[in-house]
């Protein structure tokens, strides 16, 4: 029985770890390609949550059929963040960009709660309670889509930036912007397009979450800090490194959760966090920028 306990734990958190990576995607790119902490991650998160409930509001569609209008928009918002609030003042250090991501994230907050309220909101859907069963285990069928959607998108995105044009130049202005200036990219506009697809990505992750958990105007700090534990966890600006790492992160917290109680699963996976770095500092997959 404790054995069946430890092992649906376990499964239950490998298949959550799939959340945890697509919530944490987006943070990963933004530092490998453009070595920017986005202290505004959450915020973008808990943003598409909130776009995804108004979309369902007007058009009574599903959670995650509104993410084909919630990303878009979301790569709009993005591209005019990077762009016009971040890229003038990169020139000026590395604090200028953090404090401007930190300012931007306490506006967002304010905004939700003037638009959305403070009440706390879930996505709603056919299937957002329900669970298939495999081999006598349940499993959240949330937790199942959010795993595959990782890999995914994951696969897709790192096939895009191998082999498309643009993915190729945002590779090379992630290694040497001054080089690829010369050849005629653009870096600015080259890293604008990167924020607006990391926060295109958030489209999904904040929809995954809202179906998950409830949301409040300040859920995005949780959301912020499971990101950087994944993030550093992985490795620096190692996409591969973010997917083994979420899916790692949640196994444990799975698994301690059987043993010490659900209450605890944080603490276990910022035990499993601070541990990891002791024997690895750089991460599972070390640093590995774009």
């Amino acid at each position: 029985m404790a054995s069946s306990i430890i092992l649906a734990g376990g499964l239950n958190g490998l298949l959550l770890g799939g959340l945890y990576a697509v919530a944490a995607l987006g943070l990963s790119l933004v530092f490998g390609v453009m070595r920017q902490i986005n202290v505004a991650h959450g915020e973008l998160l808990v943003l598409s949550a909130y776009l995804n409930v108004s979309v369902i509001q007007w058009l009574g569609w599903d959670p995650l059929l509104a993410v084909v209008v919630v990303a878009p928009a979301l790569f709009v918002i993005g591209y005019g963040i990077q762009r016009f609030l971040i890229n003038p003042v990169t020139s000026m250090g590395d604090d200028p960009p953090l404090l401007t991501a930190f300012g931007l994230s306490i506006l967002l907050q304010n905004a939700f709660i003037l638009v959305w309220s403070a009440d706390s909101r879930t996505l709603a859907s056919s299937y957002a309670l329900k669970g298939i069963e495999w081999f006598g285990l349940q499993i959240p069928l949330v937790y199942l889509i959010s795993f595959f959607l990782a890999l995914i998108i994951l696969l897709a995105f790192h096939w895009w930036l191998k082999t498309s044009m643009t993915g190729k130049a945002i590779r090379a202005a992630s290694l040497d912007p001054t080089t690829a200036q010369t050849l005629g990219m653009n870096p600015q506009k080259l890293y604008a397009i990167t924020y607006g697809i990391a926060a295109a990505i958030c489209a999904v992750g904040g929809s995954l979450i809202g179906m998950t958990f409830s949301i409040v105007p300040t859920s995005g700090l949780n959301w912020l800090l499971k990101g950087f534990v994944v993030v550093i966890l992985g490795g620096l600006g190692s996409m591969n490194g973010t997917l083994l790492a979420a899916f790692l992160l949640g196994m444990m917290e799975g698994v301690g959760g059987s043993f010490v109680g659900t209450g605890y699963r944080e603490m276990i996976g910022y035990i499993l966090f601070l541990l990891v770095l002791l024997i690895r500092p750089s991460g599972l997959a070390g640093r590995n920028y774009a």
